[in-house]
């Protein structure tokens, strides 16, 4: 039997696990692009962290506990913690962006300071995400971030980092009452389709039907797909069958296991279903995917189109 390492390192609920930049130090960050012939790809998944992103130049779509937003140059997210998102690149377009990913913990210096201040800004009733532009208050958090990327020379990184990480949190309390979020969504139903999420990620190597999926969240068949619909905007068959894709990567690039070894590995019935469901995703069969490709050490994977 294949082992299939997950794509991310996760909690008992299936939060990420970042592996930051300093692990003493839990802020990840990243500076990076992908070209206009390339499909980036980062699948539905959830962590305690803040995620803030900016796009230099180019275009990128996110999905955020159901909403769809596109991201153009000069713009950016606030992702919340604990909510589910994904992102990914527009067919034909090129993006270059800066990505943080923070933990709370490094703003929550004492009891009071967490309590009073962090808590607040991403409890279940807070806005999932928040538009970055440099049209409005929220031009000082991309000045802010960009200013962690921009400015040379830092010895002392991490306190620079932690400096412009609290004037966000100051900003961001400050607007909280005052400015209309993004109104959050229901965190029963956030948590219902986060149930079935797990469901798929840990079954997804087993034969598994609509009616089991939906059991896992202890809905109907008929509100699991609307749910899928509205979280990943595909239904939970199409989900099921890109995850199992998606983890197919991970063993192409990581391992030498033979191709129907993979296909019967992630829940395929046979090795010729899955190189057609390969090839019809990412425009590549397996074998010439794996010879383009080697491990992706990053908490993505790029797909070369033509």
């Amino acid at each position: 039997m294949i082992k299939v390492n997950d794509f991310f390192t996760k909690r008992n609920d299936q939060s990420q696990i970042l592996e930051y930049n300093n692990p003493q130090f839990e802020c990840y960050s990243v500076s990076s692009y992908f070209s206009p012939n390339q499909r980036y790809f980062v699948p539905d998944h959830w962590h305690e962290d803040l995620e803030y992103f900016y796009v230099i130049e180019g275009e990128l779509k996110f999905h955020v506990n159901g909403q769809t937003i596109i991201l153009h140059a000069k713009e950016g997210i606030l992702v919340n913690s604990k909510r589910i998102h994904s992102n990914q690149s527009l067919p034909g377009k090129s993006c270059v962006y800066y990505c943080a990913i923070v933990h709370p913990c490094l703003l929550c210096s004492t009891k009071y300071i967490e309590q009073t201040y962090v808590q607040p800004v991403i409890s279940p009733s807070s806005f999932d995400y928040l538009l970055l532009s440099h049209d409005d208050w929220t031009s000082q958090i991309i000045k802010e971030l960009v200013r962690i990327f921009e400015t040379p020379g830092f010895d002392n990184i991490e306190l620079e980092c932690l400096e412009a990480l609290i004037r966000i949190l100051n900003i961001l309390y400050s607007h909280l009452e005052k400015t209309t979020l993004p109104s959050p969504a229901s965190p029963s139903q956030t948590n219902t389709f986060k149930s079935m999420l797990l469901y798929i990620q840990e079954h997804y190597s087993e034969k598994i039907s609509l009616e089991e999926i939906a059991n896992a969240g202890n809905v109907g068949k008929t509100l699991c797909a609307r749910l899928f619909k509205k979280y990943t905007s595909r239904t939970p068959g199409e989900y099921l069958i890109r995850y199992r894709i998606q983890k197919s990567i991970e063993l192409l690039t990581s391992s030498e296991a033979s191709i129907t070894d993979i296909a019967y590995a992630v829940g395929f019935s046979s090795a010729s279903h899955y190189t057609q469901t390969f090839r019809e995703i990412t425009g590549y069969t397996p074998l010439k995917y794996r010879s383009n490709h080697t491990a992706n050490t990053v908490n993505y994977h790029l797909i070369n189109g033509s």
